[in-house]
């Protein structure tokens, strides 16, 4: 009997489970619904290379973003989203100043459109082609300077082709640029009469017009190492660690031993350096000390290059010329002591700076150490080597 009612009780609570067991329909929070109400746009304003829409929402709750599209002059659709916390828009990527079709669309959460908006506008000048107007070349030391000014700052690239022995014209290089005031070089020239082609190109793979110029680049060499000695003057920062001036150029690029270091003093110091012969210098390199150290520690931060044919035994600033002003940039932009592939690369690589052409000659050197990258008042310095280029007087 005792069986038979437990038997009894299961059956049941079997039955009551199917029956009570109900399929859920999963429905989304806003239902598609119609489509919503029109952009109303109250503003349009024309910036370069770019339009500005202000506009009011239509009032249905399950807005998600505002769609601004176009076609430009090469036949691609342009698009930009813009989410409702906001009441304006701003799409760019315009070739050109000419009028064009821009549609705005409500878009819901369940992606339906509203009917289009259509303007037609147009924009100021494109900043590739402002920059395109300030546009100079001219020979530089093994190869080709090109300056520009890039006001909007915006993202850029500068392409830099020659003519080779069959008439083609071959890229030689390309540089990345959103600075404000640009001056680039293309080296790796011989010092003979070259056929150039230089062209700006925005994001949007919009490109000016193509610059020609035959220029003659300027005979470049790497300074014999050989020939630097050391020189101490009274205002110099002395040698520490045992490490002196010397390893800057005994061609070793190392963590540890081969560098210069200074002991401990205040920021800035200075040290001097004879490179064995008049030049005109047209750039140099500096190796950070490496491993662990690099963007960190004593390695400049910030530095500047100085020269003179004839410094004053006191030690003091005069007949000192300025030739460079240096800043340290880690690609990473990551915290002191954290570094990535990038920056152990670019360490590696070192760090070039281009010395102006109405530089004057030189023959010795002084660096300038106004911070080190472990912060201000740091207390040492260190660098592992440096190389020179130029045109030489022997």
């Amino acid at each position: 009997m005792y069986k038979m009612k437990n038997i009894s009780i299961a059956a049941a609570m079997f039955i009551w489970l199917i029956m009570g067991c109900k399929e859920n329909k999963i429905e989304p929070i806003y239902p598609a619904g119609d489509a919503p109400g029109l952009v109303k746009v109250s503003k349009v304003e024309a910036l370069p290379g770019a339009v500005k829409v202000t506009y009011e929402l239509p009032k249905e709750r399950d807005l998600l973003y505002v769609l601004a599209e176009y076609t430009d002059k090469y036949g691609r659709k342009i698009q930009n989203k813009s989410s409702t916390y906001t009441n304006s828009i701003t799409i760019d990527g315009f070739a050109d100043t000419s009028t064009y079709n821009l549609l705005l669309y409500a878009v819901t959460r369940t992606e339906i459109r509203s009917e289009p908006t259509d303007l037609s506008v147009k924009c100021l000048l494109p900043p590739v082609y402002v920059a395109r107007k300030t546009m100079s070349l001219q020979a530089d030391f093994g190869g080709i300077n090109v300056t520009f000014e890039n006001v909007a700052e915006t993202p850029l690239s500068l392409i830099v082709a020659y003519k080779d022995d069959h008439g083609n014209y071959v890229d030689k290089e390309t540089f990345y640029t959103s600075g404000k005031m640009v001056s680039l070089t293309a080296r790796g020239f011989d010092s003979e009469e070259t056929n150039f082609a230089v062209y700006l190109r925005d994001r949007w793979n919009n490109r000016t017009d193509t610059v020609f110029e035959t220029l003659t680049p300027i005979f470049e060499k790497e300074l014999d190492k050989s020939r630097f000695r050391s020189v101490t003057l009274p205002t110099d920062v002395a040698v520490g660690w045992g490490l002196p001036i010397s390893n800057l150029w005994d061609n070793v690029i190392a963590a540890e031993g081969y560098m210069w270091h200074s002991t401990d003093a205040t920021m800035p110091m200075h040290f001097t350096f004879d490179l064995g012969v008049e030049a005109q210098l047209s750039r140099f390199v500096l190796w950070q000390r490496q491993g662990q150290w690099i963007f960190n520690h004593g390695n400049p931060k910030r530095y500047e290059l100085w020269g003179t044919t004839n410094p004053p035994v006191n030690g003091s600033w005069d007949n000192w010329q300025f030739l460079a002003s240096c800043i340290s940039e880690k690609p990473s932009k990551q915290p002191l002591g954290l570094n990535t592939a990038e920056d152990v690369a670019a360490a590696a690589r070192g760090e070039e700076t281009n010395i102006a052409l109405d530089a004057p000659k030189v023959r010795y050197i002084r660096v300038k150490i106004l911070e080190p990258w472990v912060g201000p008042g740091g207390l040492a310095s260190h660098i592992s080597e440096m190389t020179f280029y130029g045109n030489e007087n022997n």
